[in-house]
């Protein structure tokens, strides 16, 4: 009886490795798969000897949750400089993941609060500082709006748009508060890595300032979080200079936003060049708690500018300061950009009054 027992155990146990293998593989084909039919690197890949030196790599595991290592190792080859993966405990689907992102405080994540912050400057300059937007994009988008009518209240004569702690996020939440200061229908679009016929890049998902100042989304991921209908407060105070703070941490969509701005009349942009995360990412299900943050678009702005992978967007004018080398991680060049913030103000003053 015992021998038949130990027998039967470990039958199913080696029944119960065959199906965590079988687990496994079917990761990293819909991984490889991801990757072959979404990635900007795509033409530089051949994905079916990827997907064979990957298998390999994970032929004796029988857990699924060691594969976050291989998958990242594979995505730093991609050589994008903005795909990543992760992993949740949420291991449903992307419905499930969106819904926790919608319903997750930065309290209850562990995370910092936004360091939401609106002054008057010389009681003339009205300052706004942008954070970055990870979770509560409903909450971000009234309170800048909030923070836009107060200051426009006040008759400013210009404004003061700080992305210089901004590392990006979602990019929605801090673009329509600003509708109105915007002057044209389209700002900003992405290249696909293909060209036309006359070799110029082929551009997609054009980013459109609506009339009306009214932002209709209706992409799963808007309606999920709750932005999928947005309607911008007016500004009175918009046809006057604006300067846009950026720095080496303006990064992802901070860029972007940065970008959304660039190329207007009445804009300069006061900085330092920014961390080079200028293009588009999409969040791909892969399948046992994991999701594949792939890098898909190179950004292009009204000038008429692909930017290149791991190219930042450079100032109009530059701020005479330089990040320590000894600076080892993001915590740290954040906290050297927050303690010279003084010297990024006193540069767009400088700015501002010669234009008076």
């Amino acid at each position: 009886m015992r021998k038949f027992v130990a027998s039967l155990w470990c039958c199913l146990f080696f029944l119960s490795s065959m199906a965590q293998q079988k687990a496994v593989e079917e990761i990293v084909d819909r991984f490889v798969d991801t990757l072959a039919a979404h990635s900007y690197m795509q033409q530089n890949m051949d994905f079916e000897q990827l997907r064979k030196e990957t298998k390999l790599k994970v032929q004796d595991m029988t857990a699924t949750d060691s594969l976050l290592p291989v998958l990242r190792q594979v995505v730093k080859g991609l050589k994008d400089h903005h795909s990543n993966v992760f992993q949740t405990d949420e291991k449903e689907d992307e419905l499930a993941l969106l819904k926790l992102i919608a319903t997750t405080t930065y309290e209850q994540a562990g995370m910092p609060p936004r360091n939401f912050q609106h002054r008057m400057i010389e009681g003339k300059y009205a300052y706004i500082n942008v954070p970055g937007v990870a979770l509560e994009h409903k909450r971000t988008i009234d309170t800048l709006q909030k923070q836009i009518a107060h200051l426009d209240s006040q008759n400013p004569k210009a404004w003061i748009i700080d992305l210089t702690e901004n590392d990006g996020g979602s990019y929605h939440p801090m673009i329509y508060p600003f509708h109105y200061l915007i002057d044209t229908v389209q700002t900003f679009s992405f290249a696909n890595g293909k060209k036309d016929v006359h070799g110029n890049d082929v551009l997609e998902n054009p980013f459109k300032v609506p009339s009306n100042g009214l932002y209709i989304d209706n992409s799963l991921e808007a309606r999920t979080i709750g932005i999928d209908s947005v309607q911008a407060k007016p500004i009175q105070h918009h046809d006057i200079p604006i300067i846009v703070l950026i720095s080496n941490i303006t990064g992802s969509s901070g860029e972007i936003t940065a970008v959304h701005f660039k190329g207007q009349k009445n804009v300069t942009l006061v900085g330092n060049k920014t961390s080079g995360l200028t293009s588009s990412n999409s969040v791909f299900a892969i399948g046992g708690g994991y999701y594949l943050n792939l890098m898909t678009e190179l950004l292009h702005d009204r000038t008429g500018k692909t930017y290149a992978i791991g190219e930042g967007v450079d100032p109009d004018i530059p701020v005479d300061i330089k990040m320590p080398a000894d600076l080892k991680n993001f915590q740290q060049r954040l906290a050297y950009v927050k303690a010279n913030k003084d010297v990024f103000l006193q540069k767009a003053i400088m700015v501002l009054e010669s234009l008076e």
